[in-house]
């Protein structure tokens, strides 16, 4: 079968050609489904898709049933194979499809691949790559027949967005071949559609100087400047008045210049993320809201997402998964920068925002003669370029908000995203995210993915009880799954009773890059002194959670004392927290891996810290867990 996305909706069937019939429910769970080609949709993304907050009480039925419907619908269409296509697992439903069968799938990757032919200077490649693209659009709309909750209303904006870039890169490529002839018709017809683009006057006027059309060029100029003076009280940006003054004094560099006003692509286009996390699973709903925030039009300057957590939660997988989900929207470029922040902190070397947006610049083309020599020229400078760009920022493992305001765009159009430790409660207009454990399946899938084994339900079991003893921590369960990996050297039931084992379990944490202990000793070198003695007295402690009162009985300290220390265990993401209504208090706990991690921690001097009183002082934090 083949799937329409790019106009209406249309499922076609293999036979007869023709468009299957499809009530306004149903052709939104399609949508969702054809857009995720391949990757489960979780329940609760079509909840708020198809519902918002206003949900059936029988809204896991109601699912069940689109389900059967669209799969008898797509049986009867496309035989076995089309109701094959749509498969169901624990976490909701997928559908399986060749990208040459959908055509936004078409459109993605013949638009990526006229993106890399520009940037390899195939020009020729890249107009044939970006005709592929264009040419199996039907409307200048997505999904127009197709009820859309936030997160179709998200994807159509980004499509047709990126569908005007592949037009204007389009026009660009044919200009840097001498095609100005072949592409002024159009040029003109997207000006009058576009009046106040800046970028496609430029290329007009460029292709009318080249065709021997200078005084219509400036005629273009003129029209652009009144409408940019009347509809917004502007003049041209400074980009196009360049142009201008190059046409008025009739510079032979016009005849070769390859990027106009307003262009699109920059001579080098950075793709800097690291790659994407192979076995990534799990937070599919997280994902779907983060993507939905740094998609949404509107908005006067960059996204900031600001992932925070423990270690060993996941974030950087976390991050580099939502910035490949959402990086054809940021055509302009992808920077990334680790900032080390936990091991910076640890070995007294401070991260240098100075070094990174140097490197940020040396990405887009700029020599070392070009940059200035302070932090502020610099700043300013990658603000500038950024301007009229779209461009995807992911900055990881920061330490605090002043490392990464130098390296903040202006623009609307762009997006930001970091990883820390601790809250970064002073980064202005940030959206704080918390990244904790993943679910309890998702740690099970986790663990063989990254093992490369299957297993029988007698198996499962024993790989659900490591996954518990992990916590469902994602670098927990990783280094767990990169011995399993092994077998000859680790086999299931030894790691299953290994990890079962109090006294053994960090140590068989400690494999690789995978090693949990080596991060929390970052951060547990950091704590000041007072924040380290609660800490250590808190892991004798049985209790699963506890309140100010009882800890300042226990340590000595006044309620504000005590209350200052442990926010700064929480900031530290040693202790977890919650609000307990019913009581009007926040209540703390530590993980088990955190426990036994902070008692192997200064145990020698552990007996003058702990009052020989503590359970009668405190008796709630002594009480069985």
């Amino acid at each position: 079968m083949k799937f329409r996305l790019l106009g209406n909706l249309e499922a076609l069937s293999d036979e007869s050609g023709e468009p299957l019939v499809l009530a306004p429910k149903l052709r939104a769970v399609l949508a969702l489904l054809l857009i995720s080609r391949g990757r489960t949709v979780p329940m609760s993304q079509f909840v708020e898709e198809l519902w918002l907050d206003r949900p059936p009480a029988t809204v896991s039925a109601t699912m069940q049933t689109y389900i059967y419907q669209l799969r008898k619908l797509l049986g009867a269409a496309g035989g076995e194979a089309g109701s094959a296509a749509l498969a169901t697992d624990s976490a909701g439903y997928a559908f399986r499809a060749a990208v040459e069968d959908v055509d936004v799938h078409v459109f993605e990757s013949s638009f990526d691949a006229g993106r890399a032919a520009m940037r390899s200077g195939d020009h020729e490649e890249a107009v044939e790559s970006f005709d592929r693209a264009l040419a199996v659009w039907r409307s200048t709309a997505v999904l127009a027949d197709v009820p859309k909750g936030p997160f179709l209303e998200a994807y159509a904006v980004r499509l047709e967005e990126a569908r005007m870039q592949a037009i204007e890169l389009r026009i660009e490529a044919c200009l840097r071949l001498g095609r100005e002839l072949d592409v002024l018709p159009e040029l003109r017809a997207l000006t009058v559609n576009h009046p106040l683009h800046e970028g496609l006057h430029g290329r007009l006027m460029l292709a009318l100087h080249r065709a021997g059309r200078r005084h219509e060029a400036l005629e273009a100029y003129r029209r652009v400047r009144g409408a940019l003076a009347q509809e917004l009280g502007l003049e041209p940006c400074e980009a196009l008045q360049r142009l201008h003054r190059s046409l008025l004094a009739g510079g032979p560099e016009l005849d070769h210049v390859a990027d106009p006003a307003g262009a699109a692509a920059p001579s080098v286009v950075p793709a800097q993320l690291p790659p994407d996390v192979a076995e990534f699973c799990g937070r599919d709903a997280e994902t779907a809201r983060l993507e939905r925030l740094l998609t949404a039009p509107g908005g006067s300057g960059p996204r900031i997402v600001a992932l925070s957590g423990m270690a060993g939660a996941g974030k950087t997988a976390l991050a580099v998964r939502l910035a490949h989900q959402v990086r054809r929207k940021y055509s302009d470029g992808q920077f990334f920068a680790c900032f080390q922040g936990s091991l910076a902190a640890r070995s007294g070397l401070p991260p240098d925002p100075y070094t990174v947006i140097g490197s940020f610049l040396r990405g887009v083309g700029f020599l070392p003669r070009q940059m200035p020599d302070d932090l502020a020229g610099r700043s300013q400078l990658f603000r500038s370029w950024c301007a009229d760009r779209s461009v995807l920022i992911l900055l990881d493992d920061v330490r605090s908000a002043e490392q990464v305001r130098p390296l903040l765009p202006a623009g609307p159009n762009c997006a930001v995203v970091t990883t820390s430790r601790s809250p970064l409660y002073a980064l202005s207009g940030a959206r704080s995210v918390e990244v904790g454990p993943i679910g309890p399946a998702d740690a099970v899938e986790l663990l063989s993915r990254v093992s490369g084994r299957t297993w029988d339900a007698h198996d499962r079991a024993m790989a659900r009880s490591i996954a518990d003893d992990c916590e469902h921590l994602p670098l927990a369960v990783r280094a767990v799954g990169s011995l399993l990996a092994l077998p000859s050297r680790m086999p299931l039931r030894r790691a299953a009773q290994r990890m079962a084992d109090r006294r053994q379990r960090l140590q068989l944490l400690r494999s690789g890059s995978a090693d949990l202990c080596a991060r929390l000793e970052h951060s547990y070198a950091c704590l000041d002194p007072a924040a380290g003695r609660l800490l250590r007295i808190l892991s004798r402690a049985t209790a699963a959670s506890f309140t100010v009162d009882a800890v300042s009985r226990l340590a000595g300290l006044d309620a504000a004392e005590a209350e200052a220390a442990l926010d700064r265990l929480y900031d530290a993401r040693f202790l977890l927290a919650r609000a307990d209504e019913e009581l009007g208090a926040t209540r703390y706990g530590l993980m088990e891996l955190t426990r036994l991690f902070v008692q192997q921690q200064g145990c020698d001097d552990l007996a003058d810290e702990l009052p020989e009183d503590a359970q009668d002082r405190a008796p709630a934090l002594f009480t069985a867990v």
